[in-house]
Parts: C-alpha cells; sequence; structure tokens
C-alpha cells in the first residue's frame, strides 16, 4: 500500500473533529486588487506544506496574529497588505492531537518537512492530497512554523475545495451576515 492509499485507510477511521469560527488570511493588496470583484477565496493549485501541486486549496491561520507572522515570514520588506477573515464550519484532521498523529504515523520532522527543496511530495503533502480526495474532511488543522519561530504556539489551516460540501463551509464576509463568497 503506497502512502496516499495508507492516508485514505486511515482518514476512514480517524474521529471526526468539527470546528467553527473565523480564520484570518493576509494578501498582498495588489493580488487582491487584481481581480475585480476581489476573489478572497482563491484557491491556488500551487504546492504548499500539505497540499501537492495541482489540488486546490487555501490556507487560513487561526488569528489575525498568526496570520501576520506567517505573511511576514514570506514577504519581507515593506509591502501594502489586506488582512481578511472568513467563517467556517468543517471537519478537520486535526494535527494538533498527538493521537491523530500517531494514526498517521506522522513524526515532529514530518511536520518540519522543508517541502519547497523536496524532490518528490512530503508525507504532509501525500496527507493533503488524500484529505482532497474524500469528503469526511474538508481541511487540516496543523501547527505553525511561523509562531514556533516567533516563540509562540498556534495553529493553520489548509481548506481543500474539493473537499468542502453542505453543510460544512467557508465564507468571507464584509459584515456579519453579509456573505461575499463562499465554498461550497
Amino acid at each position: 500500500m503506497d502512502g496516499l492509499d495508507r492516508f485514505l485507510s486511515v482518514l476512514r477511521k480517524v474521529p471526526l473533529r468539527r470546528r467553527k469560527g473565523l480564520l484570518a488570511r493576509c494578501v498582498v493588496r495588489k493580488a487582491l486588487e487584481s481581480n475585480s470583484p476581489p476573489d478572497f477565496l482563491h484557491a491556488t493549485t500551487r504546492s504548499g506544506r500539505y497540499s501537492p501541486e495541482s489540488v486546490e486549496s487555501i490556507y487560513w491561520s487561526e488569528d489575525e496574529v498568526l496570520a501576520r507572522l506567517e505573511y511576514r515570514r514570506y514577504h519581507k520588506g515593506a509591502q501594502t497588505y489586506e488582512t481578511f477573515f472568513c467563517r467556517y464550519d468543517v471537519n478537520v484532521v486535526d494535527l494538533g492531537d498527538s493521537d491523530v498523529i500517531s494514526a498517521l504515523e506522522l513524526t515532529a520532522s514530518d511536520l518540519r518537512a522543508h517541502w519547497r527543496t523536496a524532490t518528490r511530495p512530503t508525507k504532509c503533502q501525500i496527507l493533503g492530497h488524500a484529505v482532497s480526495l474524500q469528503q469526511r474532511f474538508a481541511a487540516i488543522r496543523y501547527p505553525s512554523d511561523a509562531a514556533r519561530a516567533a516563540g509562540a504556539s498556534g495553529f493553520n489551516y489548509v481548506v481543500f475545495k474539493a473537499s468542502v460540501r453542505d453543510p460544512y463551509f467557508i465564507q468571507v464576509e464584509t459584515e456579519p451576515g453579509l456573505p461575499i463568497q463562499r465554498w461550497p
């Protein structure tokens, strides 16, 4: 059984963990203004820490402070950026839970693997691919390296567009109750 099949098998047994609330994201203003109207839920298909290339996903942070830490980690110098929020209600693979990490047979070094320089998909990218192929979970909640580097703790989320199904959702709002964009 290869890594993808193994993760798909384990995901059928991992307990559902429903999370809801607000998440934050910082984006270069120019990128938001390049679309009219702005695409707040732009799902990238570029590879990321938990997503291999060609899998549509979007990354968020559990709060505004953490979103700024994540943004500043990759954007040096003075650039204008926007912080926005999404309301969410999804089932997550919670990598803050040691039982889930054990079930997935992940190690601390797997969670911090240097995915940008990897010559093949990392275990975490393979896990993300598996999550994107099933319907029990729509997101992975994982420890923030930016928070750890700053001597703090915090979690980020990667949400997989293909896995968000009613009644679960992510939704960007300008004012409470006034939706702008929503998955599904």
